[in-house]
């Protein structure tokens, strides 16, 4: 069993695609399919269950999985001791990003990562499925770190960075009958029509909590996957929704009040508690923290924390 057969194996079970797997490993897929052909031989067991374009682990592979991840943490870090020899940090960075951050700099951030460390690289991948999708990806492995939208102060087995916080409004056209208020509780807008993300994005997870904690029931009416989008279909009168606050403020607002809530909005960047954070992880993640708190932080402190 070679290194770069276990490389090429979790590329293909985090993808469930040869073709994608063979970029994210920069060779042709021709050579990631007969490294796993040859792999799955040395076991005496498939790994995959081919069916035409598709793929899924077989009870093998989902075996694996978890121990080939081991496996290259391990080699990442005695990569990581012998570069903190030389005084060098390097390595691959997947990490996992909202449609929308607030204040959060993510631009800035990268450029001063690419800048300052330039044997990082960061993969970003922006999140399709929300915030429940993210925390799964970094549990697994499939992401080294994401942004996520958690409304509690923990999550299982994944380790929270706090970032970004700010209110949560209740968006409604200026003809709504609310729009004079300049707070409204969430007993009193409970049987309003509303439009909000999926089940799973942080921002609708945070609302659902807030509701059931009060014991109230609210129907949502439409689902959309932008702020934009919401702000939208709120101006049109077509519903109501509960945005940040922040999102009213760049050009959004025009036609929609904003009236204040009790809920919070938070950013946190989360990379997993049962796996050691790489040396290129954890510069990402202080850089994160400086931005966002001002306050510098060494690689090492993270290290040890």
């Amino acid at each position: 069993m070679q290194l770069f057969q276990i490389e090429y194996f979790v590329a293909v079970a985090e993808a469930l695609s040869f073709t994608q797997a063979a970029r994210r490993v920069n060779i042709v897929q021709s050579a990631v399919s007969a490294a796993i052909r040859q792999l799955e031989h040395e076991l005496g067991s498939e790994l995959f269950i081919r069916q035409g374009r598709s793929i899924r682990l077989t009870p093998a592979g989902e075996a694996m999985l978890p121990r080939a991840r081991t496996i290259l943490a391990d080699v990442q870090a005695a990569r990581d001791a012998v570069d903190a020899v030389r005084g060098t940090v390097r390595g691959t960075v997947a990490l996992g990003t909202l449609a929308y951050a607030g204040s959060v700099d993510v631009l800035q951030i990268l450029g001063t990562v690419r800048r300052e460390y330039p044997g990082i690289v960061i993969k970003l991948r922006q999140t399709v499925q929300g915030t429940r999708t993210s925390l799964a990806d970094v549990r697994s492995g499939a992401l080294d770190l994401a942004l996520v939208s958690v409304p509690e102060e923990a999550a299982p087995d994944v380790e929270l960075y706090p970032l970004h916080a700010e209110a949560i409004v209740f968006a409604c056209p200026d003809s709504h009958h609310l729009a004079g208020r300049k707070r409204v509780s969430l007993a009193e807008i409970a049987d309003e029509p509303f439009i909000d993300f999926p089940e799973g994005w942080g921002n609708r997870t945070t609302v659902d909590a807030a509701f059931a904690t009060s014991g109230l029931h609210r129907t949502v009416h439409t689902e959309v996957v932008t702020f934009t989008m919401a702000t939208d279909l709120v101006r049109e009168g077509l519903g109501v929704a509960f945005l940040p606050e922040s999102a009213l403020q760049r050009g959004q607002g025009a036609g929609i009040r904003a009236i204040h809530t009790p809920l919070v909005w938070r950013i946190q960047l989360a990379h997993s508690a049962v796996r050691q954070a790489t040396a290129a992880d954890r510069v990402v993640i202080g850089e994160f923290r400086r931005v966002t708190t001002g306050a510098p932080l060494q690689v090492q402190q993270l290290h040890s924390e």
